[in-house]
């Protein structure tokens, strides 16, 4: 069986990295460009957060799906996928705490969290459906 080739790596694995470096600059923003109206602890920025981790846990979770590293296991393809979102969005967290005007939460980061996972798992069950 032949290597896939540095272009098919480039096809999966450029978008999710691309998007990481997205999150990575929109939240070094002081402001982001995204209205944020308050209901109580829960704000519409939690929906924002959701979705914005769950399109990084479905772009990694396709690419661990159709080009999973050299020696990789697939099985565990889509667990790496979940873990690599869920722990940039502990860094995400993180990083905030360094630019004016914004903090981390742990409420963000759960919204991060149920994100990532539900973009893996929506992946899962749309390749899952799809072969049979």
């Amino acid at each position: 069986m032949s290597m896939p080739s540095s272009k098919h790596y480039l096809k999966y694995w450029a978008p999710p990295l691309l998007y990481m470096g997205l999150i990575f600059a929109i939240s070094s923003m002081e402001q982001p460009p995204l209205p944020m109206p308050e209901f109580e602890w829960l704000t519409i920025d939690k929906l924002y957060h959701f979705v914005e981790y769950a399109g990084l846990g479905a772009l990694l979770a396709l690419a661990f799906a159709k080009a999973p590293p050299p020696g990789f296991r697939a099985k565990w393809g889509w667990s790496a996928a979940a873990l690599i979102a869920i722990l940039y969005g502990v860094s995400d967290e993180w990083h905030q705490t360094f630019v004016p005007g914004r903090l981390a939460t742990v409420a963000d980061w759960v919204a991060d969290l149920l994100g990532s996972i539900a973009g893996v798992l929506s992946v899962y069950c749309y390749l899952r459906l799809k072969q049979d």
